[in-house]
């Protein structure tokens, strides 16, 4: 009864004027949010918590996440990763409504969080980052590869096409110094089997500007957060202003560094703040259920939809802010429910595979391509398709175990050994909220 007086008295009750079924749903609404959670949907009973002990499980990461993250190997994101190179895959094939660069947007985040963790682990583990170490393991990772496949797309060109002319041989040379994505930012271009390295392009760029920045604060990360967040704020406002200001040219905005760079810094903010347990309420929430992470995805679906209906006015302006926010939030929700049966098929064999060969058959589908039309002729979209896949792989497959792997093993001597620490499920693997006064263990605090 007394809520309902307060619901009665409400200075925000709609005047009962409202016709029909509007009185119901605005009487529904404010009952909503004016009734206390329990009687809204039901809450098991729950073991009394000490205030201190509160104050300590506020700052733990739940057990499935904490424990997902301290794995060397996290697991779905070599699952994220093939379904990232599928989607770009899909986009260069013209395969209805894939959107235009929801692959690659993947791609920056999953490399910003990635570096990131991986350099934070190095800090918490020897005090320190070795620059030189971190720029070995990238060149041993990237330039292999990356070199190699230069050569035989600039091969294929000359033996089925013809010696490309100047303009195609400064795309290739641009591509070379990891600056093709300024030249087709600002030069006209026709399509060729090099082109889609531009996303390689400012990855490079972000490569040669982030550990400098991280060097400088990674024993601070309060300041780290706020540098990171004033970079995406003001990247956001200053692509804004290209866009209806200055009205830029759609090409800058897509291939350039400056206007693309926040969607890594959101992958590396993202680290940071787990890192840190920053907002350790919300990650807890967003992976206590599986049914949650639908939340995202659906949204990412819809913004995708509007995209394609607002043009890029949506695009330049809430697509490029939301977009990569859902993905982070994505990440960390697939992280922690690998296990599910939702999201578990992004650690099935096969998947994961296809994320460890991701590099290869991103580098060269659009060869791949190429290769399907002159060995096939031109079929339809259902059938280049899948022959454009199995033709992906197969040669992203021969790139890793001929070139790639070659050089990752070298890659492990710059590694510094980070040691497993005890999480909260290994510690309290049956009491996931601890019960008792004494603090929370040390180890814990950093997990």
């Amino acid at each position: 009864m007394r809520h309902s007086t307060e619901i009665a008295n409400s200075k925000y009750l709609i005047p009962m004027a409202i016709p029909g079924p509007s009185c119901y749903t605005a009487f529904f609404v404010i009952a909503v949010f004016a009734s206390p959670p329990s009687a809204i949907w039901p809450i098991p009973p729950r073991t009394f918590i000490p205030p201190a002990d509160k104050l300590a499980h506020a700052s733990v990461l739940n057990p499935r996440l904490s424990t997902s993250l301290s794995q060397k190997k996290i697991p779905s994101l070599d699952g994220l990763r093939a379904v990232a190179v599928l989607l770009v895959i899909c986009h260069h094939l013209h395969v209805p409504f894939f959107p235009q660069g929801r692959g690659v947007l993947t791609f920056f985040v999953l490399s910003g969080f990635l570096i990131t963790w991986m350099m934070l682990k190095e800090s918490e583990s020897t005090g320190d980052v070795s620059i030189r170490d971190f720029y070995i393991r990238r060149v041993l990772r990237i330039f292999p590869a990356f070199y190699v496949f230069l050569i035989v797309s600039l091969a294929a060109r000359w033996l089925t096409v013809a010696w490309p002319n100047r303009s195609l041989l400064y795309d290739y040379l641009s591509a070379f110094f990891y600056t093709i994505n300024y030249r087709l930012a600002l030069t006209p271009h026709i399509a060729h089997t090099a082109q889609h390295t531009w996303a390689l392009s400012v990855e490079e760029q972000f490569y040669l500007l982030w550990p400098c920045v991280f060097v400088a604060f990674h024993k601070k990360l309060r300041q780290l957060t706020n540098v990171l967040v004033a970079a995406i704020v003001s990247i956001n406002i200053y692509r804004l202003v290209l866009y209806f200001g200055v009205h830029a040219r759609e090409s800058w905005l897509t291939y350039s560094f400056d206007t693309r760079a926040d969607h890594i810094f959101i992958g590396c903010l993202l680290a940071v703040l787990l890192k840190r347990s920053v907002g350790t309420w919300f990650w807890n929430r967003i992976t206590a259920h599986t049914w949650y992470s639908l939340v995202p995805f659906l949204l990412a679906i819809a913004s995708i939809a509007i995209s394609f209906h607002r043009g890029l006015a949506y695009r330049f302006s809430i697509g490029f802010v939301l977009d990569p926010l859902l993905t982070a939030i994505l990440l960390v929700q697939v992280v922690a429910l690998g296990h599910s049966r939702l999201w578990g098929w992004l650690n099935w064999k096969v998947i994961v595979y296809l994320g460890k060969i991701s590099y290869g058959m991103f580098l060269y589908h659009m060869l791949a391509n190429r290769l399907v039309i002159v060995l096939f002729g031109m079929h339809s979209l259902w059938f280049r398709l899948p022959a454009v896949i199995a033709m992906s792989m197969l040669i992203g497959t021969c790139s890793y175990y001929l070139i790639e792997i070659r050089f990752l093993r070298l890659k492990t001597k710059f590694e510094r050994e980070t040691p497993q620490k005890p999480t909260a499920s290994s510690l309290r693997p049956n009491r996931p909220y601890p019960i008792t006064n004494r603090p929370l263990p040390r180890e814990l605090e950093s997990a």
